[in-house]
Order: structure tokens, then sequence, then C-alpha cells
């Protein structure tokens, strides 16, 4: 969902953020609604997701963090769903 916990650099590096448990995929992040690759849902789905339980996928929940004072959204991140 490309917030300041991926890191690395360039897009699509399968990094997986701390914080939702999404990992970064390119294709994913060109087509919010591709279901597949390095994650089960779409990107679009996950946003829903985390916004409703607070993980990307349910299954997820066991295994992210809140956010905490020092994460900071990217500048260019925008809800899509």
């Amino acid at each position: 969902m490309r917030g300041k916990t991926l890191e690395e650099e360039p897009l699509g590096t399968y990094e997986i953020c701390s914080i939702c448990f999404w990992e970064d995929d390119e294709i994913q992040l060109n087509d919010p609604d591709f279901e597949g690759g390095a994650n089960e849902v779409s990107l679009r789905q996950a946003q829903k997701n985390f916004i409703a339980f607070g993980a990307c996928e349910e299954c997820c929940v066991g295994s992210v963090r809140k956010p905490t004072s020092e994460d900071v959204k990217d500048a260019s991140w925008k809800q899509i769903c």
C-alpha cells in the first residue's frame, strides 16, 4: 500500500509492510484490481481490508503492528478503494 515503512526502491521489491503486511508488487500497484501475484487479494481489496480490520488480509492480522508517530505516510499515497 506503499507507505514509508517500505524502504526499498524502486517499486516492486516484494518488501512486506510491517503495518498492513502487504507485499510490494509493482504489477498490483499498476493494476489495483489484479488478484494474484505476490498477494492473494487485490490492492483495492487490501485497502478495504486494512480499514475494516487492520491488515491486508484477515489471515495476516496477527503479523501486523500498529503505526507509531515515527511512521510517515508517503506523500504520493492515495486511497483507491
